[in-house]
C-alpha cells in the first residue's frame, strides 16, 4: 500500500474515468479508489480502466447499489481510505486530468509544511470547444480565509488532504446539497493551516452537462447558508451574502463568463 490515495467518484462515464486514470504518471506512488455511485446507463469498464492505469499503485473499485449523490460516494471512499491507513488523500473527478507528477508534488509540499492540512493548486479549465482559462486560487492561509467569505478558495478536484485532518473533522457534510466541498473546506480552514500551490497541477473539464436549474438553486442556497454560518464582522462578509442569491437568477452563460474573467486575476 502507498501513502497516497486518489479518490475518484464515478457516475455513468467510463471513458472519462479511463482518461482520468491514464493521466496519473507512471512514477506516481499512489493507489486509486474509484467509487461508482450506482451507475445504470454506463457502468465502469474495469478492463479499460486497468489498461489506462500506469501509476505505481493499486486500483480499487467500490460499487454503491444505488445513486445517492456525490457526497455519499465521496464519504464511502473516504471511509475505505481511513480504514486502510493512508497518510494523504487526493481528489480527482471523472474526465479531469492530473499533471503526471501532481500527487508527488503536493505530498512533498505537505511533508515540508506539517502545519498545512488542506492543499490545492491552480487549475486549467477546458471544454469541448477548446476554450481554456486558468484559475489561480489564493495561496496563503490568510488570503484563503478572506476568499472563503466570498466564494470557495479551492478547486475540488485539485485538493489533497491529510488523513489526520479527516479523522479529526469527520467526513464530507451531507446537509449542504451541491456544496459539500465548500462546507468541508470551511471545516479545514477554521481549524488548520491551508494553502494553494501557484502551479497548475490539474486540468478540469468545464461543462454544463448535468447542471440543472434545480441543482444550481440547491447549490446557491447551500452557499448562502455557509456564508451566513461563517459570517464575520466585516462589511465585505455581509455584502457577499448577496452573491449566491444573485446567482440564483443569473443565466449560467453569464456566470461562466464572470468565472473566466475572475480566473485571470492572480492572488499571489
Amino acid at each position: 500500500m502507498n501513502r497516497i490515495a486518489l479518490l475518484i467518484p464515478h457516475y455513468n462515464n467510463p471513458q472519462g474515468l479511463a482518461e482520468s486514470l491514464g493521466s496519473v504518471g507512471a512514477a506516481e506512488a499512489v493507489d486509486a479508489w474509484v467509487v461508482d455511485d450506482g451507475s445504470t446507463r454506463a457502468a465502469i469498464d474495469e478492463a479499460a480502466a486497468r489498461a489506462a492505469w500506469r501509476a505505481n499503485g493499486t486500483l480499487h473499485f467500490v460499487y454503491l447499489p444505488q445513486n445517492r449523490g456525490i457526497e455519499h460516494a465521496l464519504n464511502t471512499g473516504l471511509q475505505q481510505i481511513l480504514d486502510a491507513g493512508y497518510e494523504y488523500v487526493a481528489r480527482l473527478d471523472v474526465a479531469d486530468l492530473n499533471l503526471p507528477d501532481r500527487c508527488a508534488r503536493q505530498a512533498a509540499y505537505l511533508d515540508a509544511h506539517p502545519d498545512v492540512y488542506l492543499l490545492g493548486s491552480a487549475v486549467v479549465f477546458f471544454d469541448a470547444s477548446g476554450d481554456r482559462f486558468t484559475l489561480q486560487q489564493p495561496q496563503t492561509h490568510a488570503q484563503i480565509v478572506r476568499q472563503m467569505h466570498i466564494d470557495n478558495a479551492f478547486t475540488h478536484p485539485a485538493v489533497m488532504f491529510r488523513v489526520a485532518g479527516i479523522r479529526a473533522l469527520g467526513l464530507y457534510p451531507t446537509d449542504y446539497p451541491a456544496a459539500e466541498d465548500f462546507a468541508y473546506f470551511w471545516k479545514f480552514v477554521s481549524r488548520y493551516q491551508t494553502a494553494n500551490l501557484p502551479e497548475v497541477l490539474v486540468r478540469t473539464e468545464y461543462t454544463t452537462a448535468g447542471i440543472s436549474l434545480s441543482r444550481r438553486r440547491r447549490q446557491q442556497w447551500s452557499r448562502f447558508r455557509l456564508l451566513a454560518r461563517y459570517l464575520d464582522a466585516s462589511p465585505r462578509s455581509w455584502l457577499t451574502l448577496l452573491k449566491p442569491l444573485v446567482w440564483l437568477v443569473v443565466p449560467f452563460s453569464l456566470a461562466r463568463r464572470v468565472k473566466q474573467l475572475l480566473g485571470k486575476s492572480s492572488w499571489a
